[in-house]
């Protein structure tokens, strides 16, 4: 066959660039036609320079803004043909072309896939330049038919997952010639709701470092710990009452470090939920004994083990629930040897695993301020008609973090409040459904409210209420005010969370009668 051209292309920054020359930062409202403005001005490369590493943290690290900051990120390439002299490539011969946002974790780099509909999260990447879009690889040229077939075979047929990809566009023609450059461009995405349907890293909180694991240790309540002598429990013998008030900082401190253990075991530990590590710490706690009564030799006559006692224990002093088995407080916890208590807090601590894996939420796409990433471009060009297209990949941008939400450098949001003359104008604008238990308990007497004494218990009427969101912000604000001046005291922050300055009052309008 006759030689044919070579039709190689390269991906490359505008302007012949750097990595970090990738990215850049636009300010202005109408982000795109900004941009297209600058590249059509004759000094377009002094003004993109300027749109580069507008923002970096105290490593030296480049940092994004999200949108909500009302700065824009851009990732700028441009396609020349692999010749002498780097011409510009026909945009008609780019059949598509895309950017992936991806995470950098040491040497290696993680992809967002997804399976079909199930997103996977943040995966490694085993090669760093295969195809993104799986679907359109499998639709390639049938010369390579066979070998992917033979690849998909070994898979065992299961679905090869997908990379989130952004569109690249192409810039439009009066800005290409302006620039004498075939641009492409695309909006790097720094904010998203997506969320990993796998669950998150487990913790082994038994193979912790050593420190971490003193810590833990300390925190656990000291009824799990080693004790050479029996602990005299609070109230002993006496009938199980909700109104004891076991987590209120009121209570005596015995009783209160009791309530805490209560808490610790069915918050923290879940101790009687369905969890194999839940079950192990319920056997362990079913082999101690509490007595509920001793003859006169100090023997005990009647006892309950202690998983039973916590779980009627929990209901009535936590919960609230009524003494229906008329349970009395045992009169003392037993001695705990140092083996019983290693079994104790090594159960505790495979609680909080499981705890871990079961309260944590699914792993957001953005959710770690301290993770860094990259974007990487590629366009798909058509070669001649008995080839493929061919997959151009550019090269990564500089690594980068995305700034947190409130630390956004972006101009500030501002909120009027109204005048208060005119705020019997505000009409009741949003409403509050309330059952008849927080109707009765916010009708009830002020006094008892503020002294955790409401009262749920009255009529079964339910209450729509509505109210002025003007009056509901004026409010927020007045009492926002009043606790910034109190925490002040301590944290000594008001200097740099509220600024202040005096601006002159607006004028009145027309129909108020100060116009004319």
């Amino acid at each position: 066959m006759p030689r044919q051209n070579g039709h190689d292309v390269i991906l490359r920054p505008l302007g012949n660039g750097q990595a970090r020359d990738i990215i850049a930062t636009v300010t202005a409202q109408k982000a795109v036609p900004a941009l297209f403005e600058d590249l059509k001005a004759d000094d377009w490369q002094d003004r993109i320079a300027a749109m580069h590493r507008l923002r970096s943290g105290a490593d030296g690290l480049l940092e994004l803004a999200q949108p909500m900051h009302r700065r824009f990120q851009f990732a700028l390439f441009e396609v020349v043909c692999d010749r002498p002299g780097h011409p510009r490539l026909d945009p008609e011969r780019i059949e598509s072309a895309g950017i992936v946002i991806r995470r950098q974790r040491g040497a290696a780099r993680l992809g967002w896939l997804r399976t079909g509909k199930r997103i996977e999260g943040w995966k490694p990447l085993l090669d760093s330049e295969r195809d993104p879009d799986p679907v359109r690889a499998e639709k390639a040229h049938p010369a390579n038919a066979a070998l992917r077939g033979l690849i998909a075979a070994r898979r065992g047929g299961s679905e090869t997952p997908e990379e989130t990809v952004h569109t690249l566009f192409t810039a439009p023609p009066d800005v290409c010639a302006a620039v004498g450059k075939t641009i492409l461009f695309a909006p790097v995405p720094v904010a998203s709701s997506e969320l990993s349907d796998e669950p998150p890293p487990p913790i082994d909180f038994l193979a912790l470092p050593p420190a971490e694991t003193t810590e833990l240790v300390d925190h656990l309540s000291g009824y799990f710990k080693h004790r050479s002598r029996a602990k005299r429990l609070p109230h002993a013998g006496d009938a199980l009452s909700p109104e004891w008030n076991v987590l209120s900082s009121e209570a005596n401190a015995d009783l209160h470090a009791f309530g805490l253990f209560l808490h610790q075991c069915a918050s923290e530990l879940d101790l009687f939920g369905s969890a194999p590590s839940a079950r192990s710490l319920r056997r362990l706690l079913s082999r101690i004994e509490l007595p509920l009564e001793v003859d006169a030799a100090a023997r005990p006559t009647k006892s309950i083990d202690a998983t039973a006692f916590l779980r009627d224990a929990a209901a009535i002093l936590l919960t609230g629930e009524p003494n229906a088995k008329n349970l009395h407080m045992p009169l003392s916890w037993p001695a705990i040897d140092s083996e019983k208590a290693e079994q104790l807090t090594r159960a505790a601590l495979a609680c909080l695993s499981d705890q871990h894996a079961r309260v944590s939420p699914p792993v957001a796409k953005f959710s770690n301020d301290a993770h860094q990433y990259v974007v990487r471009g590629f366009i798909r060009v058509s070669g001649h008609e008995d080839c493929p297209e061919k997959l151009v990949w550019s090269i990564e941008s500089e690594p980068f973090r995305i700034a947190p939400w409130w630390d956004g450098d972006g101009p500030p949001v501002s909120i009027s409040l109204p005048d208060l003359g005119k705020l019997k104008k505000s009409k009741p604008s949003v409403s509050f459904a309330m059952p008849p238990e927080i109707a009765n308990l916010l009708n009830g007497n002020a006094k008892d409210l503020s002294e955790g004494k409401g009262s749920t218990n009255g009529p079964g009427i339910a209450w729509l209420c509505s109210f002025s969101i003007p009056y509901i912000t004026i409010c927020a604000f007045i009492v926002l005010n009043i606790f910034l001046s109190l925490f002040d005291i301590i944290f000594r922050w008001m200097l740099y969370i509220k600024v202040c300055i005096p601006i002159p009052a607006p004028p009145p309008s027309a129909d108020e009668g100060g116009g004319g």
